[in-house]
């Protein structure tokens, strides 16, 4: 990296608190989806949901699905789903769509925070309205939406624009970016290399099978 792209670099995230995906289910959730993997997530004491990547559906079983996103993950139980497992709903059984699931999963990670690999000075265009009925979302998130699917404006501009602190852009943008909504117009966006999960179930039964060795 040459000086002019560093400097480039700390001014775009000069003030801005990320939030790492890594850290949070949502990243859990991009690498089912990208290698079309079903899977299966239980949260002791939290409930559980299953993810069909191949059907682009999502069912869940959960009470509250803030406190479900934001669990640590060492308290989250993976399984991958093979064909015939009963935990896959019937295909008469309709769920809710998988970019409604990212949009809470990024949402509730934010807190206030940008998603990394989103910028401050990204010009965003929102090429879908969210479902504000159904998602969780900012006081303004209507005005929001407005302002970024007809004129396409930076996050800090849009903050300044529409005099909202830059923290609800920063909700807004990284759910819209992980659902699918929302697009950076003025840079080729940076897709992270998302791994096939491993069954965490089968893994646990070999480590087993080595201690008793």
């Amino acid at each position: 990296m040459n000086a002019v792209t560093q400097i480039e670099g700390d001014a775009r995230t000069a003030g801005v608190d990320y939030f790492d995906p890594d850290d949070y289910l949502i990243n859990t959730l991009r690498r089912a989806t990208a290698n079309r993997q079903d899977i299966h997530l239980e949260v002791e004491g939290l409930g559980e949901l299953v993810m069909l990547s191949v059907r682009g559906e999502y069912f869940a079983y959960v009470g509250d699905m803030a406190a479900f996103i934001t669990a640590p993950q060492a308290k989250t139980r993976l399984t991958i789903l093979a064909a015939g497992d009963h935990r896959i709903p019937e295909s008469t059984q309709i769920g809710r769509n998988i970019d409604e699931l990212m949009w809470q999963a990024a949402f509730y990670a934010s807190q206030g925070r940008l998603m990394q690999g989103c910028y401050r000075d990204d010009v965003v265009e929102l090429e879908l309205w969210p479902n504000l009925s159904r998602l969780p979302h900012g006081p303004n998130a209507m005005r929001i939406a407005a302002l970024l699917s007809r004129h396409p404006t930076s996050i800090f501009f849009a903050a300044r624009l529409l005099k909202l602190e830059p923290a609800e852009l920063y909700e807004f943008y990284s759910a819209a970016r992980a659902a699918g909504f929302a697009r950076a117009i003025n840079r080729t966006p940076e897709e992270p290399k998302l791994e096939p999960h491993r069954n965490q179930s089968l893994l646990s039964s070999l480590m087993k099978k080595i201690a008793g060795l």
